[in-house]
């Protein structure tokens, strides 16, 4: 009796897998066993912390107001990726990527493909497309705050995200959202909507703080920032991690 219970069991399991990942169920040994692939964010302290880097088959989400360092950390993300023959994909929903910055950070343009949806609708709708069948290693989708709560755009992420994670779970494919919060806001999450998709669904969130600028005599070089983990399902959290963007690496094609 007890060995046909098991062996139900093991077909469920079986079963689950099958259909979600091999990832989806398991005993916390085999987490702990198993090695979850990571791109490099060419931060390597952020690397250090993070295990590696931003993990493959889940979603992260990088927030920050304006002028934070978040954007420059998808650029480097994403010039990383490249320089080892991978493959990256922009959705910018605002229309505001900056090539000539990109260039800057490293990345190439004439392998990135860059996106300009129609409307954060269209984005959203995109998304399956690319993680089931194209092939990529990275998507990073550009949707600020304000777009993410639109009307009934809580409601579509929400179902888009559920229906993402069993191909992403599968795919070589780390999702990436930037999430752009009202800028000049000292309390920045408070902004962020409790019943928001996003943070139910992402593995890894980062909230990134721009502290000071640097200075290098009477001009400004940079700022430094705080990477700060606020979620982590597969690494510690309420990790602290402090960097700096300099703008003369930055224009050097390396960032601090």
């Amino acid at each position: 009796m007890q060995q046909g219970k098991r062996e139900k069991l093991g077909g469920t399991i079986a079963s689950i897998q099958k259909r979600f990942g091999a990832q989806a169920i398991g005993t916390q040994a085999d987490r702990n066993k198993r090695k979850i692939p990571r791109l490099a964010t060419g931060f390597p302290a952020l690397d250090v912390a993070l295990s590696g880097g931003i993990p493959h088959g889940r979603i992260t989400e990088f927030i920050g107001i304006p002028t934070s360092g978040m954007t420059t950390l998808a650029l480097k993300l994403i010039a990383s990726v490249q320089a080892v023959g991978k493959t990256a994909v922009y959705l910018d929903t605002l229309h505001t990527f900056d090539p000539d910055y990109a260039h800057r950070c490293g990345v190439n343009l004439s392998r990135l493909l860059l996106v300009h949806p129609y409307s954060p609708q269209q984005a959203v709708a995109m998304m399956p497309e690319f993680i089931v069948n194209g092939g990529l290693d990275l998507l990073v989708l550009d949707m600020p705050l304000a777009q993410q709560t639109q009307p009934g755009q809580q409601e579509r992420l929400s179902l888009a995200y559920g229906r993402l994670l069993a191909p992403l779970s599968k795919s070589n494919c780390a999702l990436l959202v930037l999430t752009a919060l009202p800028p000049a806001s000292d309390a920045a999450l408070a902004h962020y909507a409790a019943e928001a998709a996003l943070p139910f669904y992402a593995s890894l969130r980062l909230l990134l703080q721009k502290e000071r600028w640097l200075f290098q005599r009477q001009d400004v070089k940079g700022y430094a920032l705080k990477v700060q983990v606020i979620k982590n399902k597969l690494g510690p959290l309420n990790q602290s991690i402090p960097l700096a963007i300099d703008f003369q690496t930055v224009v050097q094609g390396d960032c601090a």
